[in-house]
């Protein structure tokens, strides 16, 4: 099963918008490899989440995308690497600060398990 490493979520506030940036590392094993190289292909899911009180609201889902696993002695790294920029507004999902996460998981098709463990990012506050 692959693996998401280095994953990391920004928020920058300019005026009033908010860019959210994605990124992180997946990892395809020498046995993941010759699994694409035979046609199996991995997705990346990554979902942008609003956190409050132990319940999340799923805020926006960035289109699945194929990662580009080929055939190789050892492992493969490959970099995601996301943005989006919307109005602070959009952030807003209740009346205090908005806790913001990521979560980020792997989709192969044709072999299971069919995702990898979710992994959530270390959750950002906006204030104000």
């Amino acid at each position: 099963m692959p693996t998401i490493n280095n994953a990391t979520l920004n928020l920058t506030t300019v005026n009033n918008d908010v860019t959210a940036d994605i990124t992180f590392d997946a990892v395809f094993t020498r046995f993941e490899r010759n699994l694409a190289d035979m046609g199996m292909t991995f997705d990346r899911h990554v979902e942008l989440l609003g956190v409050d009180a132990g319940t999340t609201t799923v805020l926006l889902v960035f289109d699945p995308t194929n990662l580009p696993v080929t055939a190789g002695a050892g492992p493969q790294t490959i970099p995601v690497a996301l943005s989006v920029t919307r109005p602070r507004s959009f952030f807003q999902e209740d009346t205090d600060n908005d806790e913001i996460g990521c979560n980020i998981r792997i989709h192969s098709q044709g072999f299971p398990p069919v995702f990898t463990p979710d992994l959530f990012t270390i959750q950002r506050v906006l204030v104000g």
